[in-house]
């Protein structure tokens, strides 16, 4: 019973397939697991250093896929599109 509650969690966590600031390979990324069939989780960060009127500042952003399609995701991400 405790093995069954534990391999439930264990493939119910969600795990981090990209971490990029680069909008381009982001979209590229989530359209490839989208593609795929992949359900996906965004986390997003914009750090706010007192610079408001600053462009120097980027978002980070954080995919997030089920451990359980962890290789299927890898897979997808690294396919070509050409």
């Amino acid at each position: 019973m405790l093995r069954r509650i534990v391999l439930f969690f264990r493939e119910n966590s969600w795990e981090t397939v990209c971490f990029t600031q680069n909008l381009e390979e982001y979209g590229r990324v989530k359209g490839n697991l989208n593609d795929a069939g992949i359900i996906t989780k965004t986390k997003t960060a914009t750090p706010m250093n007192g610079n408001l009127g600053s462009s120097s500042f980027s978002s980070t952003y954080d995919i997030k896929v089920k451990q359980k399609y962890l290789h299927k995701a890898q897979e997808a991400i690294h396919k070509s599109r050409y």
